[in-house]
């Protein structure tokens, strides 16, 4: 899972630094999920864990609708 959640701050970075703000917040959104993931702390606390989940809708919400929309 580290490997995936450094993939997507390496996605992340590329879309700041393209200037795509819609792609950037979602990536980022990936790598907090991904980080709160790997990290274990969603396994001990079930609000994390909701809240990774949240994040995970609303990243691929967002991308979703930017490929939809270009």
């Amino acid at each position: 899972m580290w490997i995936a959640t450094a993939l997507w701050l390496i996605a992340a970075l590329a879309a700041v630094l393209d200037r795509d703000t819609l792609n950037a917040i979602a990536w980022f959104g990936f790598v907090v999920f991904g980080a709160l993931t790997a990290s274990g702390s969603t396994e001990r606390s079930r609000g994390l864990a909701y809240l990774a989940v949240a994040l995970l809708v609303a990243a691929m919400a967002i991308l979703m609708g930017v490929f939809l929309v270009d």
